[in-house]
């Protein structure tokens, strides 16, 4: 009987250790199979999030496309626009001139009337020849002498002669020199700075009827000059800074709005001082005009 018990016992101990051996295999089996589990919940988590991540920026994607669509279809409108109006000025113009019996003092006032209208033909095609040439990046910077007082004068004189060309004669022309030294130059890319300067008076004498528009320049620490261009026109709003610097883009964009334009003028402007290492900036508030700077580190010693 004992040795049956034994025998009995001994069978079990080895069931039992059998069963242990499988029991414990099966934990570990059970273990592993969890942490793959685990492991596949937060890859499929992590691909979850992913998948939502490149939906959302296909959407975005899919929203800019739209947007992007708009501006090419509204500024090729514009352009057509643009264009057409000084060609059938010139047209109509050059028609009545050829009449013989046209007085010549008519003739003289109409001719004058189509040399400004080539003048805005030359203007367009330069700020869209300008913006492929920077899209392209094959424009480049050429440092020389720039007189600036001498570029001040050169942009009163245009400035002048503009406002009477667009019928805003009253607008007061302000020149602030902060060195009075006719001699005084600084070393940058003329052509830039220039053509920058240009088309912030030009934006100013747009959006303005009356007041003044100044044109100035001061100094700041670690030889930096701070060009700008100041004015009593009408102003904008914080919310509009971005979309005025933007390609194509216009402050007002209805389909009845009161100013012309490609909506290339400041966005060449930006283009260009940032070549000449400079940053462009603007301060405005809603009918209380406009100051754009221009701020340049500068080198003085040709």
């Amino acid at each position: 009987m004992t040795l049956a018990i034994l025998i009995a016992f001994t069978i079990l101990s080895a069931l039992a250790v059998v069963f242990y051996v499988k029991l414990t295999g099966a934990k570990r089996r059970l273990s592993e199979i969890e942490k793959n589990y685990k492991s596949c919940s937060v890859e499929n988590e992590q691909l979850s999030e992913e998948i939502e991540r490149v939906k959302e920026e296909l959407h975005l994607i899919r929203l800019k496309a739209g947007e992007s669509d708009r501006l090419k279809s509204s500024f090729l409108m514009n352009m057509s626009h643009e264009l057409r109006t000084p060609l059938h000025a010139i047209m109509g113009f050059a028609g009545l001139i050829a009449n013989p019996s046209m007085p010549e003092d008519d003739k003289i006032t109409y001719a004058n009337i189509i040399n400004r209208n080539v003048d805005s033909l030359l203007e367009i095609i330069s700020d869209i020849f300008d913006i492929s040439q920077f899209e392209s990046g094959a424009t480049g910077v050429e440092k020389e002498a720039v007189n600036v007082n001498d570029l001040l004068n050169s942009l009163s004189t245009w400035i002048n002669l503009e406002k009477s060309n667009v019928g805003k004669e009253e607008i007061v022309v302000k020149v602030n020199k902060a060195n009075k030294d006719n001699s005084f130059s600084i070393l940058t890319d003329g052509y830039k700075l220039k053509r920058a300067l240009n088309h912030l008076v030009f934006n100013a004498l747009k959006y303005s009827n009356e007041g003044f528009i100044e044109i100035g320049y001061t100094f700041s620490e670690n030889k930096v000059i701070d060009f700008y261009v100041k004015d009593d026109g009408i102003g904008f709003s914080n919310d509009k800074m971005e979309i005025m610097f933007s390609q194509f883009r216009q402050v007002d964009e209805t389909p009845v709005r009161q100013y012309g334009g490609l909506g290339l003028g400041l966005t060449l402007a930006q283009k260009y001082t940032s070549f000449i290492n400079g940053k462009l900036w603007a301060e405005s508030e809603p009918g209380k005009g406009s100051t754009f700077h221009i701020t340049l580190p500068y080198d003085n010693k040709i």
